[in-house]
C-alpha cells in the first residue's frame, strides 16, 4: 500500500511539473510546439506554432471556408430563338482555402498583446457562379449568349457565352499571395497548456477580377475570338439597366482590395 501511494504521489508531482507554466527564459529557438484550431471570417483553421524567442513566434497552417452554395433562377430576356428556357437555374459557390505563415511579435514582457505579419497563399478563385442547365440551345454553344455590348458594329459586340459543352461560369478571383498584418491577444505557444488567442487584421487581396467565357471581335486578328478570360467591364456598353448595373457593380468591387480577418484560436502546448 505504501509503494502504491508513493507511486501515485510521484505521478502527481510529475504531472504538476509537466503542466507547469513556462517562464520567459523557457522560450528558445523552436524548443516548444503548440497546435491550434481557429474559427473566424476566413473560415476554419488548423495550425502549429513554435517560439523563436520570448518575443517572437511562428505559426503555419491551413484555413478553409466550409462549402457554401446558393441556388436561384434568373429570367432570360434574350432572343427566344437562342434560349432553351425562359429562365435558367444558377448556383453560386464560395471557395476559400489558403495556407498561411505568420510571425507574432510580443513587445511587452507582461502582456500577450502581439503584432502579426505574414501571408496567406492559396487559390485565386473565391466565388463561382454557374448554370445548372444550358441557357442556350445546343447549336449555339460557345457562339451565342448574353450580349453585353451593343450590336451596331462588329467592334462593340461583347457576348457572355458558354463553353463547347453549353456550360457557363463566372468566377471572382483574387491574388494567390495575400499579405497579412494584424494585432491580437494571446500567445501562439501558451505559457499554460491551453489558452485562447484573438486576432484582428486584414488580408491584401489585390484588385479583384471576374472571369467567364466571352466572345468579341478582336481588333488585331480581325476576327471573332471566344475564350475563358477576364471580363473587360469597359466593353459592357449595352444600355439595358441590368447590364449597366453589372458594369457599375464590377467598378465598385474593384475598390475592395482588402479582406478583414477576425478570429479566435484555441491552442494547446504539445511540449
Amino acid at each position: 500500500m505504501r509503494k502504491l501511494l508513493l507511486i501515485f504521489g510521484m505521478a502527481i508531482l510529475s504531472a504538476g511539473h509537466s503542466y507547469a507554466q513556462l517562464e520567459p527564459e523557457d522560450y528558445k529557438y523552436f524548443n516548444h510546439l503548440s497546435a491550434g484550431v481557429s474559427v473566424g471570417l476566413d473560415g476554419i483553421g488548423i495550425d502549429i506554432a513554435a517560439p523563436l524567442t520570448y518575443n517572437f513566434a511562428l505559426r503555419a497552417g491551413y484555413t478553409f471556408m466550409p462549402k457554401i452554395t446558393y441556388s436561384t433562377t434568373i429570367d432570360l430576356n434574350e432572343d427566344k430563338a437562342l434560349s432553351k428556357y425562359e429562365d435558367v437555374g444558377v448556383q453560386g459557390r464560395l471557395k476559400m482555402g489558403d495556407f498561411h505563415l505568420l510571425a507574432d511579435y510580443y513587445p511587452f514582457k507582461k502582456s500577450s498583446f502581439h503584432l502579426t505579419a505574414g501571408a496567406y497563399i492559396g487559390r485565386r478563385n473565391i466565388v463561382s457562379v454557374y448554370n445548372t442547365e444550358p441557357f442556350v440551345k445546343e447549336g449555339y454553344w460557345g457562339n451565342a449568349g448574353i450580349e453585353m455590348g451593343t450590336t451596331d458594329n462588329l467592334y462593340s459586340q461583347y457576348t457572355f457565352t458558354t463553353d463547347e459543352k453549353g456550360d457557363a461560369q463566372v468566377e471572382a478571383k483574387a491574388n494567390c499571395f495575400k499579405p497579412y498584418v494584424g494585432i491580437g491577444f494571446g500567445r501562439a505557444v501558451t505559457k499554460h497548456r491551453v489558452c485562447v488567442q484573438f486576432d484582428l487584421g486584414v488580408q491584401f487581396w489585390g484588385k479583384p477580377e471576374a472571369w467567364t467565357n466571352v466572345k468579341y471581335f478582336d481588333y488585331e486578328q480581325g476576327d471573332y475570338v471566344t475564350g475563358y478570360q477576364k471580363i473587360d467591364r469597359n466593353r459592357i456598353t449595352n444600355p439595358n439597366k441590368d447590364y449597366q448595373d453589372v458594369r457599375d457593380g464590377m467598378k465598385k468591387a474593384e475598390k475592395y482590395r482588402i479582406y478583414p480577418i477576425l478570429k479566435v484560436r484555441i491552442n494547446g502546448r504539445i511540449f
